[in-house]
């Protein structure tokens, strides 16, 4: 696997719709404290242990190596983030793209999306799905191979991977009975599609159940114009 170097990869601060505002009282005036600065990080192996531990405390089953080495890949530089609150590492989404058949469109899977408690209902889920959407419809070249620290790197080492394509389509698994998720995504494009059962295998989750829902066009969701936000 290629080397990339995203040490550093953050965003400018959000502005998210919904943030926490603090009344405080200094010389017997009150006053609105700012809204914290908010900022997506890049997944990379320095934090992919904070990753881990939001994941344990959020979800009942654990991830496996395999699941944590697949977020990590460069191609999904753009869409897998944390979300940092204040500084704090708070949240985060991860994804993977399927490819499918030929004839299938390629799809954006979010596979987890997670926010520590303390810090839901602020957007931060929100945004952490549409950066994810708007990075998949408008994709950016992975970063710049990093040389390695010893030896000669070959020329095909140090070549940069193409773009990934537009991608204009998603889904998402919610387990049967969490209707506040599944409206989260509903209120972000997501249409009910089909129900999987015995979609979780793990005991921890019952029910086994999934709903899957489909968002068809992500430029529509996200308000722009054009099938592929052109």
């Amino acid at each position: 696997m290629t080397s990339y170097n995203t040490a550093g990869t953050v965003s400018a601060p959000l502005d998210l719709v919904r943030g926490e505002h603090e009344s405080v009282t200094i010389n017997g005036a009150r006053r609105v404290a700012p809204k914290p600065k908010v900022t997506l990080t890049s997944l990379t192996v320095n934090n992919v242990g904070t990753l881990r531990k939001i994941n344990n405390v959020v979800f009942p089953i654990v991830y496996s190596e395999r699941f944590y080495s697949e977020v990590l890949e460069p191609s999904l530089d753009d869409v897998n983030k944390l979300v940092y609150y204040a500084d704090i590492p708070v949240g985060a989404c991860c994804c993977r793209i399927e490819t499918g058949a030929k004839q299938d469109p390629p799809t954006l899977l979010i596979l987890t999306l997670a926010v520590l408690a303390p810090y839901r209902s602020q957007g931060l889920g929100s945004a952490l799905v549409r950066h994810a959407l708007r990075s998949a419809l408008h994709p950016t070249a992975p970063p710049a191979p990093t040389p390695p620290a010893t030896g000669t790197a070959t020329r095909a080492q140090l070549t940069q991977a193409p773009p990934r394509k537009v991608i204009n389509r998603a889904i998402v698994h919610v387990q049967v009975g969490n209707n506040e998720a599944k409206h989260f995504y509903e209120r972000l494009g997501f249409k009910e599609n089909k129900i999987l059962d015995n979609y979780y295998t793990s005991t921890r989750m019952e029910p086994r159940a999934a709903w899957m829902l489909v968002c068809d066009d992500i430029a529509a969701a996200l308000g722009e114009e054009g099938a592929n936000g052109a």
